[in-house]
């Protein structure tokens, strides 16, 4: 199955980002289940408190995290490829440039509390770290 919530939702005014967003969870959802995905990968960072009903702002990195080591790996070594990105990768993030959007993945040891916002799974204010905007 195609993910397309993020073009469905038009979470992004740039549609790009939107598209490029939707070929990330596409990747993600051929590797991974879609039980584990929703326990284990969501939305973070300022998306995640304006998703949550902070004020929109302007967004110059779209932030994701994960729990999990399977996933957090499968995005240091495939998504880049995917993706057709530039990537950093460090020990607790992966930074990724895709033409003028950055995306990242996180990885901590404990995920708190994810929502479900309009069909995107954001993790709960209280939970996302203060260094990851």
């Amino acid at each position: 199955m195609v993910y397309d919530n993020f073009i469905k939702q038009t979470l992004f005014t740039d549609n790009n980002a939107n598209v490029l967003c939707n070929r990330l969870y596409n990747a993600l959802e051929t590797e991974f289940t879609k039980v584990v995905l929703d326990t284990k990968f969501c939305i973070t960072g300022t998306l995640a408190k304006i998703l949550n009903g902070a004020l929109a702002s302007d967004i110059k990195v779209i932030p994701f995290i994960t729990n999990d080591d399977a996933i957090y790996d499968y995005c240091a070594k495939n998504l880049p490829k995917y993706l057709k990105a530039t990537a950093v990768i460090f020990k607790d993030r992966i930074q990724l440039q895709y033409q003028s959007y950055y995306l990242e993945v996180w990885k901590t040891s404990s995920i708190g509390t994810i929502g479900s916002v309009s069909g995107f799974l954001v993790q709960d204010d209280a939970d996302i770290p203060s260094n990851i905007l």
